[in-house]
């Protein structure tokens, strides 16, 4: 057997070194594959957390402490930048002068954030996902003083289409957990399914409200009307906007049409007399008692909201209940309240708007219990 040449040699040295290079991308890609499919198998626990609830603000914290166990996370934060999901879900971050963060577990905190279109706020990082150091995520966001330190994050758009919700940002305190280069593809599926799990929740809010009618007049019940009612003071509060509320009672007899029950029918002839005052836009009604409505009049200041009241009362008056033929006078009673610096709750302007119809009411009585007194 013959001694391999020089170049003998080297093609073996060489083949020897390609071989181990083949060997090292081979593990790599092994690796890689395995913590693909930890992912997945993560994937799919964080998306049976998605379809528990239509209650966003309850599923958020369970979303964000699934998150941060499963991939092994310092820190993630839900910023919410659409303002129906803040008003329905995070009230206390839609108020201005609310909370400025929610906790939802350890490390785990929900903010509001900026619009893309808004030029204060995010612009290409809506676009899809990004690898950040924490200088990087400093000027996109600002995070609580007690949050984990940050030695790289991802920040996810949380988008359908053209629909922005917001973003994920997931946070490790470990500089390589998220390094340059690293594909982003899975992040944005999660970002995707969050996104739309934040629009399934916003449709029901929204067709629960197109459900939630007062049977005998087809207006807004009880309860959907005074969540009306909190929404847009929370709203007129935050963007320092005017609303009014008017409160109207109605008393009538009905004695002419013996055993048969008006106070349906009647109702319903004052709340189409409510919906030509008040179109579509420019008031929320409902009812509120048993011959009560409660009007909602965002953006109306106290001079207005008097004459809509002047407006509404002439109206009712000159519009009795017709039923073949016998009338039923209407006499209404209209309370009128308006928002002032001085009130914290939307209970605070309902109970003005409460007192404002008692005055209303006393005030009617007053001329016949005068004329009692006289005769006696």
């Amino acid at each position: 057997m013959t001694d391999k040449t020089p170049r003998e040699r080297m093609s073996l040295a060489e083949l020897i070194r390609e071989n181990k290079a083949l060997r090292r991308e081979l593990e790599s890609v092994i690796r890689t594959a395995a913590a693909n499919e930890a992912i997945w198998r993560h994937m799919v626990e964080i998306e049976k957390v998605l379809f528990r609830t239509r209650q966003f603000d309850l599923l958020a914290s369970q979303l964000l402490e699934e998150i941060r166990r499963r991939f092994d996370l310092d820190g993630v934060v839900l910023a919410v930048g659409h303002p129906d999901v803040l008003e329905r879900f995070f009230p206390q971050l839609a108020n201005g002068d609310g909370a400025r963060v929610l906790w939802a577990g350890d490390g785990a905190c929900i903010v509001s954030c900026a619009l893309p279109d808004d030029p204060q706020g995010p612009g290409e990082e809506a676009c899809g996902p990004r690898l950040l150091d924490e200088t990087a995520v400093a000027a996109l966001m600002n995070l609580p003083e007690d949050f984990p330190p940050i030695g790289s994050a991802a920040l996810v758009p949380l988008r359908i289409h053209d629909l922005f919700f917001g973003f994920l940002l997931l946070a490790s305190r470990d500089p390589h957990h998220y390094r340059p280069g690293d594909g982003t593809e899975l992040l944005e599926q999660m970002g995707h399914k969050v996104a739309l799990c934040m629009e399934n929740c916003l449709a029901y809010e929204r067709a629960k409200e197109l459900s939630d009618r007062d049977e005998a007049t087809g207006l807004l019940n009880f309860f959907q009307i005074h969540s009306v009612l909190e929404r847009e003071f929370r709203r007129a509060r935050r963007k320092s906007t005017d609303l009014s509320v008017l409160a109207v009672d109605l008393e009538f007899v009905d004695e002419a049409f013996g055993h048969e029950d008006m106070v349906g029918p009647v109702l319903n002839h004052v709340g189409e007399l409510l919906r030509r005052t008040f179109p579509d836009g420019e008031g929320f009604i409902g009812r509120y008692g048993s011959v009560e409505f409660l009007v909602v009049c965002p953006y109306a200041d106290e001079r207005e909201a008097q004459v809509l009241r002047d407006r509404l009362m002439d109206l009712i008056r000159r519009s009795p209940f017709r039923r073949q033929r016998t009338v039923l006078l209407i006499r209404p009673r209209i309370g009128v309240a308006t928002l002032t610096g001085t009130m914290e709750r939307a209970q605070d302007l309902l109970d003005a708007v409460q007192k404002s119809l008692c005055q209303a009411k006393a005030a009617q009585r007053l001329p016949q219990e005068t004329e009692s007194a006289g005769r006696s």
